[in-house]
C-alpha cells in the first residue's frame, strides 16, 4: 500500500477511535460498578436492552423477506424500494419522530384504527420499540440485500433446473448462505437499537421505567452530574462493542476452504446409465423463435453450435425456463408462450441445463448437492460411487477444485433424471482424461434422454453428436445429421469448426467432369458433388454454388511477384525445394499438376497441437479478398522458410480433384452464408 494512502487510513482510524478513548480516559472507572449497581441504571438498561432485543427480532422478520425480494425481483418499483428503505438513514433523527408521530402519533393518521384496537404507541414503552425498529430496519436489509447480491445466481438457476422449488431453494440454498450476513444485519440493528435517541426522545417521550433509554438518560444525566454521564457512557459502548464481537462471530470462525487432492476412480458407465435413465425417455423440444421452429428429437444427441454472440446461451435458456420470449414445446406440451398462463416454471420442465458453472450451493457438501437434486442420500452416494467421486462425497463444496466440481454437478445434473439436458460446455474445466470418460457415459445414454450440446469442439461435434444445429445472429440457420455437417458446412463457421474451407461463388463453366466457379474474382475448378441433392438447374453457368477442401489439399507459395520468392509447403510441411524457389515454370511437377493457384494475403498465424494435420503445428489464414479467407496448416520450419507473416503475399495451390463444387440450395436472409 502506498505511504500517502496509509497514513490516510491511519487518520480515519484516529478520527473513529480517539474520541472513543478521549472518553476512556474521563471516565472515573473506580466509579464504574458502583454506577452500575443503582436502580436508576438497572432501570434505564431493561428499557434500553428489552427494545432493542425487540426491535432486533422485528428488524429481522421485517427486513430479510424484505431483502430477498427487492433482490430477486427485476421490476422498476423494487428499485425504489429498495432507495426508499433506506431514508432513515438520511432523516435527522427529530424528523423521524414527528414522522412516526404524524403517522401512529395520538392525534396521527392511523389514530382511529389504533384506538378502537386498543393500542397506544405514543409516550409509551412500544413506542420506543416502534422508533427502534424505524431506524434499525435499514441496517438488516442492506447487509442482506448485498449478500444477496453476491450468490451467484447460477447456483439458484441450477437449483431450480434440477427440480428444487423456490421454498426449498429459500430455506436450503439462500439462507444458509446469507446467514452471516443475518447475523450482522441483526448486529448492526442491535446496536443501533442500543444508542437510538432523537427518535425516540421525540416520539415516545422521556418517562422513567417506560420510554427512558440509556442515551435518554446520558443526556439528562449530563446536566446534573458529568462524571455519572461518562460512566453510563461507558457502559454503553462496552455494550455495543459485546455484540459487535457476537455478531462477527460467524465470520471470525468461519473456515476458509482449500481444493485438496482427491482419489477419482474408474467410471462404471453401465452403472451410471443404470442409475440416472430417466424413466419416461427423452422428449423431444420444439423451440418458436422470429417465426422459426428448431427441432431437438427424442432420444437424440444434437449439437448447438454457433460463433460468440450467435444466441446459443439464449436459446438453451429459454428452453429451460430461465428466459421469457419465445414458444416452447417440451414433448408436444406448450410450457412457454405468448400468454403468461403459458409459463411453465423451470422445476417444472424436467429440463436440466448445465453451463461451464457449476452451480453447486456453497453452504453444502458434495453428497448434500447431489441429494437436492435425487432427493435420496443413498442414491447419491451410489452415484458418486459409479463416477468414480466416492472420495468428494463429505467434502465442502468450496473445497473442490475446477474440475472436481464440474464432474459433481454432472452428477449432480444426471442425478436428476432429466428427460432434457442441456450441456452449455460444462466440460471446459475437466482434464483430458476425465473428459474422455464423461464423453465416453453420455454417448452411451444418448438415446435416454434428448441431449442439446453447445459446443465450439470438433471432437464433441465428432465423437458425440447425431445432429448438429447452427446458429447465426440469433437464428437457428440450419439443422443437417453431423455428417452432412462434416460434407458440406451451411456457414463459414461451422466449416471452421469442422475443418473444411468453404467458399462461395457463382459457376461460370460447367461439365460432366469439372465445375468452374467465379469466387470473388478468383478461378476455382473443382469436382462437381455425387451426393448433394441438385435443385433445378443444378450447377449450371449463372448459378450459385459452395465450394469445400481440406485445409491440408492447399499448397502454399510465395507470391510470384515477391521480391524474395521462397518454396513452396503443403499439408505435410515439406518445400519444393531448390528447383521451386526461382521461377514458377521450373516448380516441381506436383506443384504444376495442380489447376487452382489462388492469389491471398496472410492474415494470421496461429499455433496448434502437433498432431493436428500430420505433423503441422502453424495454421495459416489466407485472405483471398474481403470477406473470403481459407486456412491451411503448416509446419514451423515450412513458416520460416516461406517467412510467412501478416501481410506476406502467397500463392495458394489446390488441385481440382481436392476442390467439390456443392449447388447453394437454400439462401440464408441477413447473412451471406448458405
Amino acid at each position: 500500500m502506498p505511504v500517502a494512502l496509509l497514513l490516510v487510513a491511519v487518520i480515519g482510524v484516529v478520527v473513529i477511535v480517539g474520541p472513543v478513548l478521549a472518553l476512556g480516559v474521563r471516565v472515573d472507572w473506580s466509579q464504574f460498578w458502583p454506577v452500575l449497581q443503582e436502580d436508576d441504571t438497572r432501570e434505564l438498561l431493561a428499557v434500553t436492552i428489552y427494545a432493542a432485543v425487540q426491535a432486533t427480532v422485528i428488524t429481522v422478520l421485517l427486513g430479510v423477506p424484505l431483502a430477498v425480494w427487492i433482490s430477486s425481483s427485476e421490476r422498476f418499483g423494487a428499485r425504489v424500494v429498495r432507495l426508499l428503505v433506506m431514508l432513515p438513514l438520511a432523516m435527522p433523527p427529530v424528523v423521524a419522530g414527528l414522522a412516526l408521530t404524524a403517522a401512529v402519533g395520538r392525534h396521527g393518521l392511523l389514530a382511529p384504527v389504533l384506538d378502537a384496537l386498543g393500542i397506544q404507541f405514543a409516550f409509551a414503552f412500544p413506542g420506543v420499540v416502534l422508533a427502534h425498529t424505524f431506524v434499525a430496519l435499514p441496517f438488516v436489509i442492506v447487509s442482506v440485500d448485498s449478500a444477496l447480491r453476491q450468490i451467484d445466481r447460477e447456483i439458484l438457476a441450477s437449483a431450480a433446473g434440477v427440480g428444487m422449488r423456490p421454498r426449498e431453494i429459500l430455506t436450503r440454498i439462500t439462507l444458509p448462505a446469507i446467514a452471516p450476513a443475518v447475523a450482522t444485519g441483526a448486529g448492526l440493528a442491535f446496536a443501533r437499537s442500543l444508542g437510538e435517541f432523537g427518535t425516540t426522545l421525540t416520539f415516545a417521550g422521556s418517562m422513567p421505567g417506560e420510554t427512558r433509554t440509556m442515551p435518554i438518560g446520558i443526556y439528562l444525566e449530563r446536566e446534573i452530574d458529568q462524571d455519572r454521564a461518562y460512566v453510563l457512557a461507558a457502559v454503553l459502548i462496552i455494550l455495543a462493542v459485546l455484540v459487535f464481537l457476537a455478531a462477527m462471530l460467524p465470520t471470525l470462525f468461519a473456515r476458509e476452504h482449500t481444493p485438496r487432492p482427491a482419489t477419482i476412480t474408474a467410471l462404471d458407465t453401465g452403472r451410471m446409465r443404470e442409475l440416472t435413465r430417466p424413466a419416461s425417455g427423452g422428449t423431444g423440444v420444439e423451440i418458436t423463435t422470429r417465426g422459426e421452429t428448431t427441432h431437438f428429437p427424442a432420444g437424440t444427441i444434437t449439437a448447438l453450435i454457433g460463433p460468440n454472440g450467435s444466441g446459443k446461451t439464449t436459446l438453451a435458456g429459454l428452453i429451460a425456463g430461465r428466459l421469457r420470449g419465445a414458444e416452447v414445446r417440451v414433448d408436444g406440451e406448450l410450457v412457454d408462450g405468448p400468454a403468461r398462463g403459458d409459463f411453465v416454471p423451470a422445476q417444472r420442465r424436467g429440463i436440466v441445463l448445465l453451463t461451464q458453472r457449476p452451480g453447486l450451493p456453497r453452504t453444502a457438501t458434495v453428497r448434500q448437492a447431489v441429494t437436492m437434486a435425487t432427493r435420496d442420500k443413498e442414491l447419491s452416494g451410489e452415484l458418486l460411487e459409479a463416477a468414480g467421486l466416492a472420495d468428494l462425497a463429505d467434502t465442502p463444496v468450496p473445497a473442490l477444485s475446477g474440475g472436481q466440481a464440474a464432474q459433481v454437478a454432472l452428477v449432480r445434473a444426471l442425478g436428476a433424471r432429466p428427460g432434457v439436458l442441456i450441456l452449455d460446455e460444462p466440460m471446459a474445466a475437466i482434464d483430458v482424461d476425465s473428459t474422455a470418460r464423461w464423453r465416453r457415459l453420455l454417448r452411451a445414454t444418448g438415446g435416454d434422454r434428448t441431449t442439446i450440446m453447445v459446443t465450439h469442439d470438433p471432437v464433441d461435434l465428432a465423437g458425440l453428436s447425431e445432429r448438429v444445429a447452427v446458429m447465426q445472429s440469433g437464428r437457428t440457420v440450419a439443422e443437417v445429421p453431423t455428417g452432412e455437417l462434416f460434407a458440406l458446412p451451411p456457414t463459414d463457421f461451422a466449416a471452421r469448426l469442422a475443418g473444411v474451407n468453404r467458399l462461395e461463388g457463382t459457376v461460370t463453366i460447367s461439365d460432366a467432369a469439372s465445375v468452374t466457379v467465379d469466387v470473388a474474382g478468383q478461378e476455382v475448378v473443382g469436382s462437381p458433388s455425387e451426393d448433394a441433392p441438385v435443385p433445378a438447374g443444378g450447377t449450371a453457368p449463372g448459378t450459385p454454388a459452395v465450394v469445400t477442401f481440406a485445409p491440408t489439399a492447399v499448397t502454399l507459395v510465395r507470391s510470384a511477384g515477391a521480391a524474395d520468392v521462397g518454396a513452396g509447403a503443403g499439408a505435410d510441411g515439406d518445400g519444393t525445394g531448390e528447383a521451386g524457389r526461382r521461377d514458377v515454370g521450373n516448380r516441381a511437377p506436383e506443384v504444376l499438376s495442380a489447376r487452382n493457384r489462388w492469389s491471398g494475403t496472410v492474415l494470421t498465424l496461429d499455433s496448434t497441437p502437433a498432431d493436428a494435420g500430420a505433423g503441422a503445428n502453424v495454421i495459416v489464414t489466407v485472405g483471398l479478398a474481403e470477406g473470403v479467407q481459407l486456412t491451411t496448416p503448416v509446419t514451423t520450419a515450412a513458416a520460416v522458410e516461406l517467412g510467412l507473416e501478416s501481410g506476406v503475399a502467397v500463392d495458394c495451390l489446390v488441385k481440382a480433384t481436392a476442390v467439390t463444387v456443392h449447388p447453394r440450395l437454400t439462401p440464408e436472409p441477413g447473412t451471406d452464408n448458405v
